[in-house]
């Protein structure tokens, strides 16, 4: 369950850093979770996809790397945009 809410946080993020940018849609979300999260990439994959339906980032990949820290937190790294 905690992966939904992380999703919603994370496309928020994204959002956020897209900002009134001219560039189109949001076509990939690099996000960071630190070692110690236990999350479930293919559930919070899953999860991201279903908070963004309807937005910018609808159809966008979320690309989920694991930090070597024991960390529990999640961080938006990047994101890439369509032209």
């Amino acid at each position: 369950m905690h992966e939904y809410s992380l999703a919603t946080e994370i496309l928020d993020a994204a959002l956020e850093a897209a900002g009134d940018s001219p560039a189109g849609a949001i076509t990939t979300v690099h996000v960071t979770l630190g070692g110690g999260s236990h999350l479930d990439r293919e559930v919070l994959t899953e999860a991201f996809a279903m908070a963004a339906a309807g937005t910018r980032a609808e159809g966008a990949i979320l690309q989920v790397e694991v930090s070597a820290s024991g960390g529990r937190g999640a961080a938006v790294t990047a994101i890439d945009l369509s032209e």
